[in-house]
């Protein structure tokens, strides 16, 4: 097996597929522990949390020596690739028709299991159809398995369908919400941010791609290089950013199950008040810098 710092991208992949899976990982244990997020629209947040992590962990192993092994990276980097993007694409659907048009789809298990169904066969189809073709490149790469190929292009078309998908949806969410006092601001700013983060995290590993392939004899970029190693597994970084860090609500669930601990409660909690509704012990913000703006996740 190739050495992990054997090439220039290797170190900087290990940093980002780390970074990655810790912000997947840290989503995927929220919503197993916390039972009061489990609702219908984060159901779409924890099957893309689960195929990032995936993404990082294959992302993160260096090119095996054997050529069976290297197409079976490369069938999993491709498919959990496509099928994070189009699970991002299919969350921001979800919530523009949820919030926008007053239509909750995220309720929908047929339109669920229809958007599950058609992400995995398409992911599914064009992993296949790319190891097929796709040759194998030189073993001294940290990822075997890529190559200048033209077949790629096919996946990275997809890819920016749906990214390009998920901006402009995230773009009309914040747009149509303006002055809509039942959506928080900082909501809105959230939504309109995450689509352009998205956006900047693969843009680079595509203008390496794209530039590979409409010039094989096209010299190496040490920019690009380093950019695409440590860029390309890091969308899981996002799931626990803007779905636990920057979601009161979820933090607020987090605070209340340590409360019940006496290691970590405390007599003093600032902002916020725990009082009882129907039996049940609830938390409730009392942000008093911004009481008419909350940052739930909606």
């Amino acid at each position: 097996m190739v050495n992990m710092i054997h090439n220039k991208e290797s170190i900087p992949c290990i940093i980002g597929s780390t970074i990655g899976m810790a912000g997947s990982l840290i989503f995927i244990l929220v919503y197993l522990f916390l039972k009061e997020i489990r609702d219908s629209a984060r159901k779409y947040i924890i099957i893309l949390s689960i195929c990032d992590f995936l993404l990082g962990f294959f992302a993160i192993l260096p090119g095996p020596s054997s050529t069976g092994l290297c197409h079976t990276q490369a069938f999993f980097m491709s498919f959990l690739f496509i099928a994070s993007c189009s699970f991002i694409f299919l969350a921001s659907l979800v919530f523009y028709l949820k919030f926008c048009h007053d239509k909750n789809v995220d309720q929908s298990p047929i339109f669920f299991i229809w958007g599950f169904v058609l992400i995995i066969i398409v992911a599914l189809i064009v992993s296949i159809i790319t190891i097929s073709f796709s040759p194998i490149a030189s073993k001294d790469t940290h990822w075997c398995w890529v190559t200048k190929h033209k077949i790629e292009a096919i996946v990275y078309s997809i890819v920016w369908v749906t990214l390009l998908g998920t901006l402009i949806l995230y773009s009309l969410f914040f747009f149509q919400l303006r002055g809509n006092t039942r959506i928080s601001k900082s909501f809105q700013y959230k939504m309109f941010a995450l689509g352009w983060i998205y956006v900047f995290t693969e843009l680079w590993t595509s203008i390496k791609r794209a530039r590979q392939l409409a010039n094989e004899n096209a010299s190496d970029s040490s920019v690009l290089d380093f950019t695409q190693a440590l860029f390309l597994p890091m969308l899981g970084l996002w799931d626990s950013v803007f779905f636990v860090f920057f979601d009161k609500n979820v933090r607020n669930s987090i605070k209340n199950r340590f409360s019940k601990y006496p290691k970590f409660s405390s007599n003093n909690l600032t902002g916020y008040e725990i009082f009882s509704a129907n039996g049940d012990n609830q938390l409730q913000a009392l942000d008093t810098s911004d009481t008419n703006d909350s940052d739930d996740f909606y």
